[in-house]
């Protein structure tokens, strides 16, 4: 009986095991937040660099869009509107750049649209914009269903006319 009445309580309560599990978590949320952020830091940095050159080269005043883009060579394509308002696309090189309104070219739609009128059953997993061949280009990723496996194909049509340059299936698995 006596060793009961000296006996302690146990240091670590219900409530203070709530409250270690959420300063846990919380250390856990941040240092996945900062570890996110350290790695991405390149990134953002090549992103900012490549709007800021789309604003003198391209002649942007405004960005909506960009993004890094590998076929032939690694570029950036970025899309905003110039100083008249009108959306533009800048396609950024090393050393050089296109820079093109969008009404001169085809529509992400219209591109689309033509892909599906020749091709009904593709499952269309991206459009954008690209350069092959030193040409500005729309790039379609889909796949199709043919004899009962799935192929997956890239086209590529022309920005200003699209027309289509080359399609390339990629071999089935």
């Amino acid at each position: 009986m006596r060793v009961n009445r000296f006996k302690r309580d146990p240091v670590m309560s219900p409530g203070r095991w709530i409250v270690l599990g959420i300063v846990i978590a919380a250390l856990l949320l941040v240092s996945f937040n900062m570890y996110y952020r350290y790695v991405q830091s390149p990134v953002w940095k090549e992103q900012k660099a490549a709007e800021s050159d789309a604003k003198q080269r391209g002649g942007l005043k405004e960005i909506d869009d960009s993004y890094a883009y590998t076929w032939d060579e690694p570029i950036w394509v970025v899309s905003g509107r110039d100083e008249n308002g009108a959306d533009t696309y800048v396609w950024l090189k090393k050393d050089s750049s296109i820079t093109i309104k969008a009404s001169d070219g085809l529509t992400k739609d219209a591109v689309k649209a033509k892909l599906l009128q020749a091709k009904p059953d593709a499952d269309i997993a991206h459009i954008r914009l690209g350069l092959f061949g030193g040409e500005p280009v729309w790039e379609i990723f889909y796949s199709r269903k043919q004899a009962g496996r799935t192929n997956h194909f890239y086209d590529f049509y022309r920005f200003r006319d699209g027309s289509l340059i080359v399609m390339y299936k990629l071999p089935s698995q």
